[in-house]
């Protein structure tokens, strides 16, 4: 760099790829914060009886009480932090004029901020990744440094309990001979008669809805002037959402969701949503977003989302850490309230 050239700093170009949370804003909106290192859960399943005919002189007929089960939950800990060392803090941030206009307190104040921001933004789509998990895979996997990896299972463990089909040759979207519309129905209608919760919502991968958009069955229901089935008409929304459309045919409004995790074992970029599979869901199905209760051994217990910790090291390297910790874990009490469709092979 010539120092008799001239320079002009423009501001900075920062191209950060927010988190987004459709998965956990529209289906874990029961946030709770627990003081408590376990959750227990009791789940009482009822059944759709009815009142037995008795004859005047009988008087009466005892009617069996309905049992529960309990479900028990230990929320994980991620504890991402960064550190800021004493040279980060004597060089030019970015943005920053090339002269630098910052002290170096000034920078390290600053850096502070950005880092918390960060930190914060890892936990947030670590939380969206483990909610796209529960919902369509009925599980969270829990695999890390000092971690042997553990399982949270929600659904049953018998294949034919658990509220997943993968529709079968002759049915997937990508053939003449599928009906999209009748699948639509059917596992609407499953779902409503196995829970009682009713579903709004069809969230679509990207195959997923290439494969409807393109099926001759779906489209010419459309398009039927005698029918009136639905219409699609695309919306763009923040956070990666697109609207579609409602399907008068099934009561169903359509969503795709395009949004993003790095895979830590392929270190791939891997959708929210499995592109292949469509979740038949509702906002009144009952969910808890947890957070376990995080402890620290000089601040204290704390039953709350995110618990910020800093310190400062003298090597290994030196500087100061900060650290945001959290235990997250999304819940699906009513397992049911959901169903998951692979509609391509």
């Amino acid at each position: 760099m010539d120092m008799f050239d001239t320079r002009t700093m423009l501001a900075m170009l920062d191209e950060p790829k927010s988190a987004n949370t459709f998965l956990k804003d529209r289906y874990f909106s029961n946030v709770r914060a627990f003081d408590t290192a376990k959750i227990d859960i009791d789940i009482r399943k009822g059944k759709r009886r009815i009142a037995p005919f008795v004859h005047p002189k009988i008087g009466g007929k005892t009617v069996e009480h309905l049992g529960y089960r309990t479900e028990t939950f230990e929320a994980p800990e991620v504890s991402p932090d960064m550190i800021t060392t004493a040279e980060d803090m004597l060089k030019r941030m970015a943005g920053e004029g090339i002269t630098g206009s910052m002290s170096p307190d000034e920078r390290a104040a600053e850096q502070l901020g950005r880092d918390m921001g960060e930190l914060d933004e890892l936990i947030t789509r670590r939380e969206e990744a483990m909610c796209a998990e529960a919902l369509f895979k009925g599980q969270v996997t829990v695999s890390g440094e000092g971690y042997d990896e553990q399982v949270i299972q929600f659904w049953p463990a018998a294949a034919g309990d658990q509220p997943y089909t993968a529709l079968a040759a002759g049915a997937r979207w990508d053939e003449a001979t599928s009906d999209p519309m009748a699948n639509f129905r059917t596992y609407r209608r499953k779902v409503i008669q196995s829970s009682g919760v009713t579903p709004q919502d069809a969230i679509l991968g990207t195959d997923a809805i290439e494969a409807l958009l393109s099926n001759t069955s779906f489209s010419s229901k459309l398009d039927s002037r005698r029918i009136d089935m639905g219409a699609i008409d695309p919306q763009n929304l923040p956070n990666g959402v697109t609207y579609w459309g409602y399907l008068k045919d099934s009561g169903l409004d359509l969503w795709s969701y395009d949004e993003w995790y790095i895979d830590e074992d392929s270190g791939l970029e891997v959708p929210m949503v499995p592109a292949k599979s469509v979740l038949l869901g509702s906002p009144n199905a009952r969910t808890t977003m947890a957070y376990g209760c995080v402890v620290d051994v000089d601040k204290g217990s704390f039953a709350l989302p995110r618990v910020p910790v800093s310190w400062t090291q003298r090597k290994n390297p030196a500087g100061r850490v900060v650290q945001m910790k959290s235990k997250p874990l999304p819940i699906i009490n009513q397992v049911d309230g959901f169903y998951v469709l692979d509609v391509l092979a």
